[in-house]
């Protein structure tokens, strides 16, 4: 599995154009991202290679210009980055870091329902309240 914990920001905003557009040339991403973040098509071009270089990116070389085909999913790379997140927080922790997270996120009504559906279900196993895993057992 490729470590997504190894994408920049930037080669994140990179990632974002090509899983949009399923397959780009580097001429379209530079394109959105001259437009977008300002950035010089060099950084751009930098990024694309680096991307390659960590196995995110596969360039089709049999056509010019190359066509870029991202090697990991869009929900692979975004589920493996939450998961690693929340791997490093203190489980009494978790709860409040959702909340605000939905508080702050422009969500759409579908998704809010599939979320509650979620919760409900989880609902009825979860506990009455979560423990810290910061320390060892033994320690606490």
């Amino acid at each position: 599995m490729k470590e997504i914990e190894t994408m920049s920001k930037a080669e994140w905003q990179v990632m974002r154009i090509i899983w949009t557009l399923g397959q780009s040339t580097s001429k379209q991403v530079i394109d959105v991202l001259e437009r977008k973040m300002d950035w010089k098509a060099a950084t751009i071009k930098t990024l694309i290679i680096r991307l390659q270089k960590k196995n995110f990116l596969k360039a089709d070389e049999t056509s010019r210009p190359f066509i870029y085909k991202p090697l990991i999913s869009e929900d692979s790379a975004i589920n493996q980055s939450v998961n690693n997140l929340f791997d490093n927080l203190c489980c009494m922790k978790k709860g409040s870091a959702i909340k605000e997270l939905v508080e702050t996120s422009e969500i759409s009504q579908s998704d809010i329902s599939g979320i509650m559906q979620v919760l409900q279900e989880k609902q009825k196993t979860a506990p009455e309240e979560v423990e810290c895993n910061c320390l060892e057992a033994d320690l606490a």
